[in-house]
């Protein structure tokens, strides 16, 4: 039994979508309270008129708040099955000019809450916390957008989905940045959360089966030095390792997301002359920026063909085969097929699925529930399983049953009632936009 077989039997999936959720949202706070932190010290007090402690604690708690305010889409977009879902979370919430409408909504509710705490507050008190207001909602759509899932932030103006492809969703040495938290919050109780976060990251390395024992156990001296920091150091040198490690270890991932690309395309072009390289997805593996996810989207005559595989960076000291994966080993929905190129040390291959782009672009002019979700899926694929014929997103096929990115596709389709008109440019490529812009809302 493989190590992902074996976690199955142990603990919940970790990319199943309200798993994942709820994972990312505690990275969005965790480093929303850094960044209010931050805030409270290193702007001036002179002016301040609040509190001390209450200026803090505002500061704290308004950018865990304001970092979770483009997630609020949650209260709705589980409303209406699968494609609502697709369309509507990281939808209208995670673009720059709704986030800052809900930050402004926010900061009108604290003002009116300052003042019926008959609390003094200057105007230099006001837009430090405005400012905070303003800038959390943006950080969790630069940090969303670093992943593969992606955002499209610059609505009404451009509707395109953007992907950074570059940070794992759950990425825990973002944990790790935030771990002197612990001796620099002032209640026990949020001492005591930080300190279990970090405990769970610790045990998510060692027991998920996705980061090498050794990754790990660096990762647990990561942990134990940034909370040695957080006690011995004075708090303000205390937030700076924070902040300085949180920005390199993205920088990081940013650089090697870059080299992990270089070389996908290079391999596509050398093993695949034939084919038109139309997109490819690079995902690291959390903690390990030398093992990558790569899934590419070709054009092979009439077919849209995907191909995913794991790449190695470094495969003289860990080669691909040795990589950790979340679920390239096991069963999944889509009937994959072996690649017809040979693996190599650098990268394994593990399937592909192949699709006439006809029957694609056919289903896009026709079937509305069909048109609606190829608005969200970036990787496409159309084939008959046990449950019929299903159109999916081989991002997210990590199930042997269908998942959340695969829908059923039914001869009378539940038509969404409101189809938000994102634009996955890759889709153009392929020829499916047209007929997709068109037809999506007709039954």
């Amino acid at each position: 039994m493989s190590t992902n077989a074996r976690l199955g039997l142990l603990m919940p999936r970790l990319d199943r979508t309200r798993y994942t959720g709820w994972m990312d949202n505690i990275t969005h706070t965790i480093i929303g309270t850094l960044v209010g932190e931050v805030a409270a010290r290193v702007a001036p007090a002179s002016r301040s008129t609040l509190p001390a402690t209450t200026r803090r604690n505002l500061c704290v708690t308004l950018a865990a708040i304001g970092s979770n305010l483009p997630d609020s889409d949650l209260l709705y977009s589980f409303f209406g099955g699968k494609v609502n879902y697709l369309l509507h979370h990281r939808g209208h919430t995670h673009t720059v000019l709704i986030a800052l409408l809900l930050g402004v909504t926010v900061f009108a509710i604290t003002r009116w809450w300052i003042r019926r705490r008959n609390l003094q507050a200057s105007s230099t008190d006001y837009v430090l916390l405005a400012a905070v207001l303003l800038l959390t909602p943006l950080l969790h759509i630069a940090m969303d957008f670093s992943n593969n899932y992606g955002v499209h932030p610059f609505w009404p103006i451009d509707n395109r989905w953007f992907h950074g492809d570059s940070v794992f969703i759950i990425e825990p040495l973002l944990w790790a940045a935030c771990a002197p938290l612990a001796f620099i919050f002032k209640t026990h109780l949020a001492r005591f959360a930080v300190l279990l976060l970090m405990v769970a990251a610790i045990a998510l390395c060692f027991f998920s089966g996705m980061v090498p024992q050794a990754l790990a156990a660096a990762y647990a001296l990561l942990v134990a030095a940034m909370l040695l920091i957080g006690q011995r150091a004075p708090a303000h040198v205390a937030l700076a390792a924070s902040v300085m490690l949180w920005l390199g270890v993205t920088t990081m991932f940013v650089l090697t997301a870059h080299t992990a690309r270089t070389h996908a395309d290079a391999i596509a072009n050398a093993q695949f002359p034939e084919s038109t390289l139309i997109d490819r997805i690079v995902t690291p593996m959390p903690v390990n920026p030398a093992c990558w996810e790569v899934m590419l989207l070709q054009r092979e005559a009439d077919n849209v063909v995907l191909r995913r595989a794991m790449l190695a960076l470094a495969p003289a000291w860990l080669t691909a085969d040795q990589c950790l994966t979340r679920s390239l080993d096991m069963e999944i929905t889509a009937p994959l097929v072996p690649v017809p190129s040979d693996s190599s040390d650098r990268l394994k291959w593990y399937g592909q699925i192949s699709t006439p782009r006809d029957r694609l672009a056919f289903l896009a002019s026709t079937h509305c529930e069909a048109a609606a979700a190829l608005r969200f899926i970036r990787m496409p694929w159309l084939a008959n399983v046990e449950e019929g014929l299903v159109l999916g997103d081989l991002r997210y096929d990590r199930e042997k049953a269908l998942g959340f990115a695969e829908i059923l596709i039914d001869d009378r389709p539940s038509c969404p009632p409101f189809v938000p008109d994102w634009i996955e440019p890759r889709q153009d490529l392929l020829g499916l936009m047209s007929g997709r812009r068109a037809t999506s809302a007709a039954p």
